[in-house]
């Protein structure tokens, strides 16, 4: 049960997916949000703006802006502001098109928490990145997830093409992506979705810096 404002990002299917939402919700007043995980999806939980009380397992962890969860099928979580006053977060969950696969998704070290503070920060002559994992999951036979910032005016790296898909949610400032043959504008909340062998690449058209977050999957 969660008591609180949410809206959808994006739904629908994708080559590996038979199904992916992804949602934004807002917690604020000591409102709060539960749920459990059903058998057959995963979600990743990913905390943007404010702090959050975040109850898993038999853990209550103060979750600071950038953190994220990957809870793997059956997991029940709980959230709450940390402060008693805002937290934004997104939920993404999914659907594999093949049968889950949990010893798989267990090996790989099952569902985990990754606190924004302990993410090492890797610089460039464009900007930085911050990398959270790239492991197999339950669900997916690899699922690799990164927040990249970029300076203003830089690209983060050339056109090019890979056989996994991704999704690039746009945080900050304005983007513009190539995909294909044509150009896409974004600002802060839009996503693109890149399906598996389509040349593409993102930059920043933005004053100042521009943050996205980059989730591949196969």
């Amino acid at each position: 049960m969660a008591l609180h404002p949410s809206q959808t990002v994006f739904k629908g299917s994708t080559r590996d997916f038979s199904y992916i939402e992804m949602q934004a919700h807002w917690l604020g007043n000591n409102n709060h949000f539960f749920y459990q995980v059903p058998d057959n999806e995963e979600c990743l939980v990913i905390f943007v703006k404010g702090s959050a009380q975040f109850f898993w397992q038999d853990t209550n962890q103060n979750i600071p802006t950038g953190s994220i969860a990957l809870l793997m099928p059956g997991e029940k979580i709980g959230i709450l502001p940390g402060d008693g006053k805002f937290v934004q977060f997104y939920t993404m969950q999914y659907r594999s098109k093949l049968p889950a696969d949990k010893m798989r998704g267990d090996t790989a070290g099952g569902s985990f928490i990754i606190n924004w503070n302990d993410l090492p920060v890797k610089t460039n002559a464009r900007g930085f990145r911050r990398d959270y994992f790239d492991r197999a999951t339950s669900l997916c036979r690899r699922f690799e997830m990164h927040v990249t910032t970029l300076h203003e005016g830089f690209a983060s790296h050339d056109p090019h093409r890979h056989p996994h898909e991704e999704i690039i949610l746009n945080l900050d400032n304005q983007t513009e992506m190539l995909i294909g043959d044509q150009t896409y504008s974004g600002g802060p909340g839009d996503f693109y979705y890149l399906t598996s062998g389509i040349l593409h690449g993102v930059k920043n058209t933005g004053k100042g810096s521009c943050s996205y977050f980059a989730f591949r999957f196969e």
